[in-house]
């Protein structure tokens, strides 16, 4: 399969980056795009809004496979700035998708957990389970969903808490902050299955050098909380875990509402793959020994 041309869009983020080095070290041919600052993973200027350039870019590459990770993902910023949210991750995604349609090109689109409303009684989520945004960034993410099917070779992962080393993330923050001694107020009543960049990227490369398209729930498999899973960071890079404070949603004050457990079942996902995505503990040793 090295010999198809992948096309990364938002590589400078994250899961753009580690999917980028998954494809290097594959051998594929890859090409990864940027908005607003050029990295080693991402050397190509693309604005997902921009029809023209990004059909320019499409000319350029003519890619066989197209790995959008582009989104406005500020949750709180989405409520206060719906027209960005929704130009970014619901045009933007159509305006990729349809040129991936017009290029031939196998779609896959990085959405969310957000979608589902995140009630405790109804997790873990599977791929045929109804969605219910609870905020705007939700809605917006599951429009992108509905405008990536706009392409005929189309695949939808909904990762959560994506984190690693790579780019600035929770995880990253949080160990800045502990390194430098400062206590963290971090939430304890809002629950999901985090997700380890790297493992999201090689399972986006496995999904798009095969063919496979359709819905999966791309998460890790452990269900925990924000506060626990700060805790089992601070324990594993050996930082107090004292600094760790936990606090709830409501005393912390988000500007949008959070689901309250919104952990998603992967097991479709591992069972095609055929391998697990890394526990936090499994990740966080990744991570301290490769820093």
């Amino acid at each position: 399969m090295s010999n198809q041309r992948v096309l990364v869009v938002g590589a400078s983020g994250l899961v753009g980056t580690n999917v980028v080095q998954d494809c290097r070290a594959r051998g594929v041919d890859v090409t990864g795009t940027y908005r607003s600052e050029q990295t080693a993973t991402a050397d190509v200027e693309l604005d997902k809004t921009d029809e023209e350039q990004a059909r320019s870019v499409f000319e350029s590459v003519d890619p066989d496979a197209v790995v959008d990770t582009a989104a406005f993902h500020a949750v709180d910023d989405c409520e206060t700035n719906r027209a960005k949210a929704w130009e970014v991750n619901a045009e933007g995604t159509f305006t990729l998708a349809a040129l991936a349609n017009e290029f031939d090109a196998h779609y896959l689109y990085v959405s969310s957990d957000y979608v589902f409303a995140g009630n405790s009684d109804e997790t873990p989520y599977r791929e045929s389970d109804a969605v219910a945004p609870l905020n705007y960034y939700a809605e917006t993410k599951y429009a992108a969903e509905r405008a990536a099917r706009v392409a005929e070779r189309a695949t939808i992962v909904r990762p959560s808490v994506i984190y690693g080393l790579e780019s600035a993330n929770f995880v990253t923050w949080a160990l800045g902050e502990l390194e430098s001694g400062n206590a963290i107020d971090i939430v304890d009543d809002q629950v999901s299955a985090p997700t380890y960049a790297p493992n999201l990227a090689r399972a986006s490369v496995d999904l798009v050098t095969e063919g496979e398209t359709g819905l999966y729930h791309a998460t890790g498999p452990t269900s925990i909380d924000r506060y626990e899973f700060t805790q089992r960071l601070a324990e594993v890079f050996g930082y107090d875990t004292d600094l760790v404070r936990p606090i709830s949603t409501e005393e912390f004050g988000q500007e949008a509402p959070r689901p309250t457990d919104s952990t998603l079942d992967s097991a479709a996902l591992y069972e095609w793959l055929e391998w697990e995505f890394d526990t936090p503990k499994e990740a966080f040793e990744s991570m301290q020994s490769a820093r």
